[in-house]
């Protein structure tokens, strides 16, 4: 995977930047940009291939997230593999931290029981402890760059506090409700404490239980995925067309944040801004078409590309809201690191 995603960069060459921008309709500032010719990345479907993935049909429908997790999560694994090679007597190399270990089932969980490596207590505020509970973090390029953690906290009454670590490439938003009409609303909702239904004990007692996660390390490049499919106990899938707004310059608030990170991370370290969206058009589920705005540094502007067309566009024209199209994923980096 490593060496098709250094081929296919290798294909793209600098654009060629004309020194001024000329005037067009109204106050509206324009500039000429001739990309260049559209090429078919043959051997990223033939990589696709060898890894036996349902993403390798041609010209199949496929969703943008899950093609996107595909790809980090492979190089990701690869680079793994690379560090193993490089020192097989390192044992903690054996595990790897992409997301697909999204989460750790209970019954691994009791499995694990007291004293396990991957498992330790925790003093938090008011001196309350809890167990916390994580695998072996391996660190590669990719999780350097895409790379957070939430903390998974479980409250029962009578118990210590249960936490469990879990590394994302993409913090996955829930828009469903009502409420929620920007990606703050979604942010917040994605920390709120929630009730946990039908929680039993090894005695096959129903015990009251709740959830809350919260964010434990953010990573420089943070992908929001604004999640608008959505499946129906039927089986069948609908896609939510509501609009949620999103901020160019988005600040991580310190109530998001774990109770054990929340005084370790300046604003700086908190403060992201937006440099590419991917929208999704059409109405329906299983089908559709992409486009993305990218901003585009030699140009100090945005860029929209929509297959082989590459136009200028203004930062208004990338938050506002349009019947055709829907924000799915944002792009964010920090903005210490820009």
């Amino acid at each position: 995977m490593i060496d098709s995603f250094a081929r296919l960069m290798n294909e793209f060459t600098n654009m060629p930047v004309p020194p001024k921008p000329r005037q067009a309709l109204g106050d509206k500032m324009a500039r000429d940009i001739r990309p260049g010719a559209a090429f078919e990345p043959t051997y990223i479907y033939r990589l696709l291939t060898v890894n036996k993935s349902s993403l390798s049909e041609k010209g199949r429908q496929e969703d943008a997230e899950e093609y996107l997790g595909f790809i980090l999560n492979g190089l990701h694994e690869e680079m793994v593999n690379l560090k193993k090679l490089l020192s097989p007597n390192n044992e903690k190399l054996t595990i790897s931290n992409g997301p697909k270990n999204h989460s750790v089932r209970e019954e691994e969980q009791e499995e694990q029981g007291e004293g396990s490596e991957d498992e330790w207590e925790q003093v938090g505020p008011r001196n309350k402890t809890s167990v916390t509970r994580q695998a072996d973090f391996v660190q590669t390029p990719i999780t350097g760059i895409f790379g957070g953690h939430i903390r998974s906290v479980v409250y029962q009454q009578s118990s210590k506090e249960s936490a469990t670590l879990q590394p994302f490439f993409t913090l996955q938003l829930d828009i469903q409700s009502d409420k929620i009409r920007t990606v703050q609303d979604a942010l917040e909702s994605l920390v709120a404490r929630e009730s946990v239904q039908g929680y039993t004990t090894k005695t096959k007692q129903e015990v009251e239980v709740s959830r809350r996660v919260t964010l434990e390390k953010l990573p420089p490049v943070l992908v929001l995925h604004l999640k608008r499919f959505v499946y129906e106990k039927t089986g069948g899938c609908q896609k939510l067309i509501k609009n949620i707004e999103y901020p160019v310059d988005l600040e991580i608030s310190k109530e998001l944040l774990s109770p054990g990170v929340k005084n370790k991370n300046f604003k700086c370290h908190r403060t992201y801004g937006l440099f590419a969206v991917v929208y999704h058009h059409g109405n329906s589920a299983t089908g559709g078409h992409y486009t993305t705005d990218v901003f585009q540094i030699g140009l100090n502007g945005w860029l929209r590309i929509d297959d082989q067309t590459v136009k200028v566009i203004n930062q208004y024209q990338v938050v506002r809201p349009t019947a055709e199209r829907t924000a799915y994923l944002l792009y964010y980096r920090r903005v210490d690191l820009l």
